[in-house]
């Protein structure tokens, strides 16, 4: 096990960047998704023998949800997670999105360290959102929701939020399709967008200047908090 303290009460410890290693981070939170119950490894082997998902978006950009990639590579560690939450201070009252959620781990570090902040859950693939939610199950966290949706589905438009996070995913016009909702929704109040991954992060700065321009992003190795 890594240097990172694990508590059975509390399993999100708030520790900065520089007090560990990726790798830690990434066996604290296999211990972590061991510790909620989750059965990840057997949901994302079972989705890459499925013929369901495996579809194409474009010639150059095959959509195939992340399937056959390590439940770690396919998730954030609850450690970034809980630095990412202390650096946007949420208050109660404020809503977090987040957009391609996966198994909904921000989920369960907004419930138990944010019980007054509300979050809300986008993912793609039922499967992750039905796991998602039967873990959530075990916990009082009544301000947690995931819920199953295509983000690139024209009629959808992400509810208004205070914080937005958004990880890699999908093809350049599905992220754009979601950064010009967050456009739109910016016009009507102010908010922050953490951008993981390094696609994300460079349609942003290409492409979107309302988010990379108006006030100076706060960079990190894996992340980047944008403020409109």
């Amino acid at each position: 096990m890594s240097k990172i303290d694990f508590n059975p009460d509390g399993p999100f410890p708030l520790i900065t960047d520089d007090e560990h290693t990726y790798q830690e981070a990434q066996e604290h939170a296999v211990v972590v998704d061991e510790w909620l119950g989750f059965k990840t490894a057997e949901i994302e082997h079972a989705l890459l023998k499925s013929q369901d998902y495996n579809v194409q978006a474009d010639e150059n950009i095959p959509v195939n949800f992340w399937r056959g990639l390590p439940v770690q590579a396919l998730q954030t560690p609850y450690t970034e997670i809980r630095h990412i939450l202390d650096l946007l201070k949420p208050q109660d009252g404020h809503h977090i999105v987040d957009l391609g959620c996966g198994y909904g781990r921000m989920a369960f570090v907004v419930g138990k360290h944010y019980p007054g902040v509300k979050f809300t859950g986008y993912e793609l693939v039922a499967e992750r959102v039905n796991e998602g939610n039967r873990i959530l199950k075990k916990f009082d966290y009544p301000l947690a929701a995931i819920k199953t949706q295509d983000l690139t589905d024209p009629q959808f438009v992400p509810v208004l939020a205070d914080h937005y996070f958004i990880f890699d995913f999908g093809s350049a016009p599905a992220v754009d399709k979601t950064l010009e909702d967050l456009r739109h929704i910016a016009q009507k109040r102010s908010i922050q967008v953490v951008a993981r991954g390094r696609y994300i992060r460079h349609r942003i700065f290409q492409s979107h200047p309302w988010l990379s321009e108006i006030n100076e992003p706060q960079v990190f190795d894996h992340f980047t908090i944008f403020r409109s």
